[in-house]
C-alpha cells in the first residue's frame, strides 16, 4: 500500500513513548516507509497535541511515566478526539494488551528483538483495515440513502432478477404497491409475467439480455380500489463489474391523466364523426333525394316536347343518384357501427364490400363464429382499427387482396386484417401517416393489444385482441386476480 501517490497525502502516525531513543528509532522506521510522523514523550504532551491536531493512527506505549495508556484513551474519548490506536507494550504485559484490544485497540506490538521490523507492517495492515471499514461504511451510507430515496420516492420502482427465461420480482417500493394495488407478499419471488400477465414480456427480456439495452413499454393498466390506473414502464439493465446484466430496474410512471385525456379525445372525435355522418344522412341525402324526384318529374314533362332535353334531365338525375350513393357511403363511414351487438360484424362486412367497390380490390370479410360486441365504443374502436389497416394496405402496401377476419377465442374478440401488399420496411420505422399510433391507442383504450407485422407469405398482418365479458362488455386485458381487486393490460410501442 503506497502511502503517497497522486493527490493522496502521507498518513500521519503519532507515536507516544517516554523512551526517547526508541521513539526516534520508531520514527525513522516509519518514515522510511513513506509515513509522516509526529511524536510525544509523555501522556500529557500526547493529549495536548491530539486535542489540537488530527492523526491517522496512534502508536501508544501502554505504560508511560505520567499517565497509563488506558487513561489517555479515556480522556481522548471524553473530549471526542478519539483516534485509532495500536498499543506498544513490554514483554510480559501481553495480557494487559489483550484487554486494551477489547477496549478498541487495533493491534498491539511487543518490545522484543523484532519490534522495529514489525512496526511498519503492523501499521500498514491497520491502516488498510481502517480504509476498508471506511469504504464499507461509506458504501452502506450510500445504500441507506438510495434505499431511503426509493422507499419514500414518488416513482414506482420494481427490481427483477436477470433469470432466463423468466425474470423474478425481487423488490417493489411502496409507490409501486400504491399504483398497482399489489402488496410485496403477492409478487416477491414471482415470475414477472405473473405480475404483467404478458407472454411477450419474457421475449422482450430475453432480447434485452442479449442486447443489454434499455427499453420502454408503453402502458399498463391496473384496476385498484381507487379505480383504473395507467403507467408507463421504463425498463433498464443493472450490470455487474463484469458487464453482465445481473438485475432489471423497472420504473413506472403514472400516466393516468394522460390516458384519460387521450381516451376523451378519441371519444370526442368519434362522436363528432357520428354526428356529421348522421347530418349527412338525414340532411344532405334527403335534399339530394328531393332534387332527384324533381328531376324525374321534370323529365316526364319534357319527354313529350323534347327528347333531347328529357335525356339531359335524366342524366342530371343519374348524377344526383350517384351523389346520394356516395354521400350515404361517406355517412356510413363516419358512423359505421350500429348500437346492436351485431353492429361490428355488419360494419366490417360493409367495409369489405365498399372497399371492393370503390378501390377495385378483392376485399372480403370472414367471421365463422358470431362475435357479439355489446359495447358500442369498443365496436367503434375495432372498426376504426380495421378501417385504418385496410387504408394502409391500399395506400402504402398497394395490395390487391385484403381479408378482414373476426374471431372469438378464449372469450376474446380477435380482429385480423391481412393483405398481399409490399409489407413493412425491413429496417426503417413505420412511415408517417400510417396511423399506427392511433391504432395502438384505440386498442389500449378498450383494454386490448395490437400487433403489426410482416406475414411470412407476404404483406402485413394487423392483429387486435380484446377481452370480452360474458355480456360482450370489455373487462380489461387480463383475467382478474382471485382477490377481484385488480387486473392489468399492457401494450408496447410498435
Amino acid at each position: 500500500m503506497s502511502m503517497e501517490g497522486g493527490d493522496q497525502q502521507p498518513r500521519t502516525i503519532f507515536v507516544v513513548d517516554d523512551d526517547r531513543g526508541l521513539l526516534r528509532l520508531i520514527e525513522k522506521a516509519l518514515q522510511r516507509e513513506g509515513f509522516q510522523t509526529r511524536t510525544a514523550g509523555s501522556g500529557r504532551e500526547a493529549i495536548e497535541w491530539l486535542t489540537a491536531n488530527r492523526a491517522d493512527l496512534l502508536l501508544l506505549d501502554l505504560k508511560l511515566q505520567d499517565l497509563e495508556g488506558k487513561e489517555i484513551i479515556r480522556r481522548l474519548s471524553e473530549a471526542k478526539r478519539a483516534v485509532p490506536f495500536i498499543i506498544i507494550t513490554g514483554q510480559g504485559d501481553e495480557r494487559v494488551a489483550v484487554q486494551m484490544m477489547k477496549s478498541g485497540a487495533r493491534d498491539y506490538l511487543v518490545k522484543d528483538g523484532d519490534f522495529l521490523q514489525f512496526v511498519p507492517e503492523v501499521v500498514r495492515n491497520v491502516l488498510e483495515q481502517i480504509d476498508t471499514e471506511q469504504r464499507l461504511a461509506a458504501a452502506e451510507e450510500r445504500v441507506n440513502l438510495i434505499q431511503s430515496v426509493v422507499e419514500r420516492g414518488f416513482s414506482a420502482v420494481l427490481i427483477a432478477s436477470a433469470d432466463v427465461p423468466e425474470p423474478k420480482v425481487l423488490y417493489i417500493n411502496p409507490s409501486f404497491a400504491k399504483l398497482t394495488g399489489y402488496s410485496p407478499d403477492e409478487v416477491i419471488g414471482k415470475p414477472l409475467s405473473e405480475l404483467t400477465r404478458l407472454s411477450w414480456l419474457s421475449q422482450r427480456f430475453r432480447l434485452g439480455l442479449s442486447g443489454k439495452k434499455r427499453f420502454v413499454e408503453e402502458v399498463s393498466s391496473y384496476q385498484t380500489a381507487e379505480g383504473e390506473r395507467w403507467a408507463e414502464w421504463r425498463i433498464g439493465p443493472v450490470k455487474g463489474r463484469s458487464g453482465r446484466i445481473t438485475h432489471w430496474l423497472i420504473i413506472l410512471r403514472d400516466i393516468t391523466e394522460r390516458k384519460q385525456l387521450e381516451k376523451e379525445i378519441l371519444e370526442v372525435g368519434d362522436r363528432v364523426q357520428r354526428r356529421i355522418g348522421q347530418d349527412l344522412h338525414d340532411g344532405l341525402c334527403q335534399h339530394l333525394a328531393g332534387i332527384e324526384l324533381m328531376s324525374q318529374v321534370l323529365e316526364q314533362k319534357l319527354a313529350a316536347r323534347s327528347r333531347a332535353d328529357a335525356a339531359r334531365v335524366r342524366e342530371i338525375a343519374r348524377h344526383v343518384r350517384e351523389a346520394i350513393s356516395q354521400t350515404r357511403l361517406l355517412a356510413r363511414g363516419l358512423s359505421p357501427v350500429t348500437l346492436e351487438s351485431e353492429g361490428l360484424m355488419s360494419g366490417l362486412k360493409e367495409l369489405a364490400e365498399n372497399t371492393s367497390k370503390i378501390f377495385s380490390v378483392n376485399c372480403r370479410f370472414d367471421c365463422e363464429t358470431p362475435v357479439l360486441v355489446a359495447d358500442h365504443a369498443m365496436a367503434t374502436h375495432l372498426f376504426r382499427i380495421a378501417q385504418e389497416a385496410v387504408s394502409n394496405a391500399i395506400r402504402h402496401g398497394k395490395a390487391s387482396r385484403i381479408v378482414i377476419q373476426l374471431d372469438l377465442r378464449d372469450n376474446c374478440a380477435v380482429l385480423r386484417v391481412f393483405d398481399n401488399g409490399s409489407g413493412l420496411p425491413a429496417a426503417a420505422p413505420a412511415r408517417k401517416g400510417m396511423g399506427l399510433p392511433i391504432m395502438h391507442q384505440r386498442a389500449a383504450t378498450i383494454g386490448g393489444t395490437l400487433s403489426v407485422a410482416n406475414s411470412p407469405i407476404g404483406g402485413v398482418v394487423v392483429t387486435c385482441t380484446v377481452p370480452l365479458a360474458s355480456d360482450g362488455q370489455p373487462n380489461g386485458n387480463e383475467t382478474k386476480k382471485e382477490t377481484g381487486k385488480r387486473q392489468n393490460t399492457h401494450r408496447h410501442r410498435g
